[in-house]
């Protein structure tokens, strides 16, 4: 990216950070993704050679770390984390998503990262969702375990312990907004109690609600 040549923190701060994708990465590494095609699942649209590109100028401008794990945020990035974080909050009180960029893979892939191992109330759960508003393929497996939380396109060969039958719409309110999961939900009061647990785990929930003119 080339510089503004301005002696300006905000400038010196954007040649960093408003490179189309930059954001993303940054978020994607604060999630807790470390290796590079985990961070391309938080990223549809994102390509490979772009994500190098990146991935190699946060390395040089000290906000990136590669080890034998994959990529780490130094203590540069988990601030520069931080704005993405503010910028995530004013995204969600002034902006609004249209509907056709609301991704239901995505939503449930970002909730994964923000589901802790404490969360899980057994050795590995397992739960269909079926998207009643899309095309094939519109049918996810949240799969949580203690190795790892995964969202499957594909039968994962786990037994189910619940099955969720809603629209993008409801999916993207209950991760976004607390608001109730919506729709047919087969499940024991357990998984009914996780489920209810899970959607209040994104950081900007509330934030459209004090929306103001």
């Amino acid at each position: 990216m080339r510089g503004y040549g301005q002696y300006c923190p905000i400038a010196l701060a954007a040649e960093v950070f408003a490179e189309r994708w930059t954001p993303i990465i940054i978020r994607n590494l604060h999630l807790g993704c470390g290796r590079f095609t985990e961070i391309l699942d938080g990223a549809p649209g994102l390509p490979r050679s772009v994500l190098s590109q990146r991935l190699r100028s946060l390395e040089r401008a000290g906000v990136v770390s590669r080890g034998a794990g994959g990529y780490t945020l130094t203590g540069c990035g988990h601030e520069l984390a931080e704005v993405c974080l503010a910028l995530g909050a004013w995204g969600a009180r002034w902006r609004q998503a249209r509907p056709e960029d609301q991704d239901p893979y995505l939503a449930l892939w970002t909730l994964s990262r923000m589901i802790t191992p404490g969360m899980v109330p057994r050795p590995r759960v397992v739960v269909r969702f079926q998207i009643t508003d899309r095309p094939p393929p519109n049918v996810f497996w949240l799969v949580l375990s203690a190795t790892g939380h995964e969202v499957c396109a594909h039968p994962p060969g786990f037994p189910e312990d619940g099955q969720v039958v809603t629209d993008t719409a409801g999916l993207v309110r209950w991760y976004a907004s607390e608001a109730v999961l919506t729709g047919r939900i087969t499940a024991p009061r357990w998984l009914r109690d996780s489920l209810t647990l899970w959607g209040r785990l994104n950081p900007f929930i509330g934030y459209g609600q004090s929306r103001t003119a």
